[in-house]
């Protein structure tokens, strides 16, 4: 016998609530996990961006905040922004997460707990309430202090997926978030903040051959860390900073007016560099008994990493007419005996008192290598020293130190530069941004003047001759000379 069509809609009912608070029963049982993996997720996420940016910041405002005791009105030459930090590689309990002093030797880089007092934030946690590891780049750290820093100057860090798929390269900055504890992880609890411990993998893992607790320890060294899918024996979470980010953020805090205010100088800056460089070269033609100029410093610098564009690498070699600015000049001196560097011995031409780019020498190159009012340190930490891979120079045959007499270009154009149809003694070349076709990763790359430089400019630095041009995003200075006048030398901006 059928059931009446009210009994049958109740039993309907009876069912339905049944499913429903069996299922409401399952998703409460559920969700509570749930809701916490999500939120151990979201606080990592936060950590990490937190920390992220206040590098970001301390990238920055290095100047300002490194630099400027109150008794300097302006930062030093050698505290040029895009610096970042140490980690914090060892501290006593109550000094955690303060920045080592210095962090290995010059172009290694170095990996340690998130620097968190030094940068003047909360230690950042992640999820499973570990605080943050941070890995810096070699050439990007505030000390020791690399010999470029520009954004051509390498960053040492690729992030690899667990496929081995390059993820981004050019890295200058890697954060870590350790996550919970695996088995092998003998994690310390002690007092203080971060739980004082530095063994690196304590907390981070090797995955695939990558090691995220060992950078390479050797100078200008790549080093790989490795991102993939939390399981059993990896939970790592990585955040990184290109060196594409970190120029683009100094770029963009610096008053427009400001030197080098980009990525890379401006049309004006540049050609303000290049000129001051040139009117270095000048002064020390003006200084010498014979009106010449000096030898430039070799193309191909030899040096092995981390030294390879040290500044006293740029020593003028006897008889080349072109490659790169000379720092020094001491072999240029040792022919012609001038008086603006009487200290530089024969003997030793690679002494420091044979040294050019110096305020000593020349008081009106610091203005545009770092310090506006002239200021009291050495050119060799500003600018000039961080750019110095770009900077390129030519010297006429009419004008080298061995020539016999200054050469009139009227009469004798061939021992003279040719330039958009005017005659120079000499020239200071800018290489702007690099071009199609151009690279400049890695040393080797940095040794080739195609990579730098165009057209005619480019020939000339590697084949020899004599003309130039105003090229591709190439700037460049001459140096004019008229016998008739005193002291004969001029400075001609862009090559007239």
């Amino acid at each position: 016998m059928n059931l009446p069509i009210r009994h049958s809609g109740a039993a309907l009912l009876v069912v339905l609530l049944l499913l429903i608070l069996g299922g409401l029963g399952w998703f409460l049982q559920q969700t509570p996990t749930q809701a916490i993996r999500n939120g151990q997720h979201q606080a990592t996420a936060q950590a990490l961006a937190e920390a992220r940016e206040a590098l970001l910041g301390y990238a920055a405002y290095y100047p300002e905040s490194n630099s400027n005791p109150p008794a300097e009105a302006h930062p030093r030459a050698g505290f040029v922004p895009g610096h970042l930090p140490c980690p914090d590689t060892g501290n006593a309990l109550g000094n955690e997460g303060a920045e080592a002093g210095s962090c290995g030797g010059k172009g290694v880089s170095a990996l340690g707990h998130f620097p968190w007092r030094s940068l003047g934030v909360p230690p950042p946690r992640d999820g499973a309430g570990e605080c943050l590891w941070y890995a810096v780049s070699g050439n990007y750290k505030a000390n020791p202090k690399a010999d470029l820093l520009n954004p051509d100057a390498d960053a040492l860090f690729a992030i690899v997926a667990a496929n081995g798929t390059v993820l981004a390269d050019q890295v200058v900055a890697v954060l870590f978030s350790p996550g919970p504890t695996l088995p092998g992880q003998p994690r310390q609890y002690t007092d203080g903040e971060c739980r004082w411990n530095y063994d690196a993998h304590h907390f981070l893992e090797r995955l695939n051959g990558v090691d995220n607790g060992a950078p390479d320890a050797a100078p200008d060294a790549i080093s790989r860390f490795i991102v993939a899918e939390p399981d059993a024996a990896f939970n790592d979470r990585l955040l990184w900073i290109t060196r594409d980010e970190l120029f683009a953020r100094v770029n963009a805090r610096l008053p427009p007016d400001a030197l080098f205010a980009g990525n890379y100088p401006d049309d004006a800056d540049a050609l303000a560099l290049t000129q001051r460089v040139a009117a270095c070269l000048m002064r020390f033609g003006e200084h010498t008994p014979r009106h010449r100029l000096p030898w430039a410093a070799p193309l191909n610098l030899t040096a092995a990493a981390p030294e390879t564009f040290h500044f006293d690498r740029f020593a003028d070699a006897k008889d080349l007419l072109a490659g790169r600015a000379p720092y020094s000049v001491g072999r240029s001196q040792k022919i012609l005996a001038g008086d603006l560097l009487p200290g530089c011995p024969v003997s030793d031409p690679t002494h420091s008192a044979c040294r050019l780019l110096v305020k000593d020498a020349c008081p009106d190159f610091l203005p545009v290598a770092g310090r506006p009012d002239g200021g009291s340190y050495n050119s060799h930490n500003g600018w000039w020293d961080k750019w110095k891979d770009h900077l390129f120079y030519v010297v006429a045959p009419g004008f080298a130190p061995d020539a016999a007499a200054a050469a009139d270009c009227d009469i004798t154009p061939d021992a003279c530069l040719q330039i958009g149809g005017h005659a120079y003694a000499a020239a200071v070349i800018f290489a702007g941004a690099p071009q199609a076709g151009q690279t400049r990763e890695g040393t080797s790359a940095k040794m080739q003047v195609s990579n730098y430089l165009e057209g005619e400019n480019a020939i000339t630095l590697q084949t020899g001759g004599r003309k130039l041009e105003r090229a591709g995003n190439d700037r460049i200075a001459c140096i004019a000379y008229n016998a008739a006048t005193t002291p004969g030398f001029r400075l001609v901006a862009d090559c007239g």
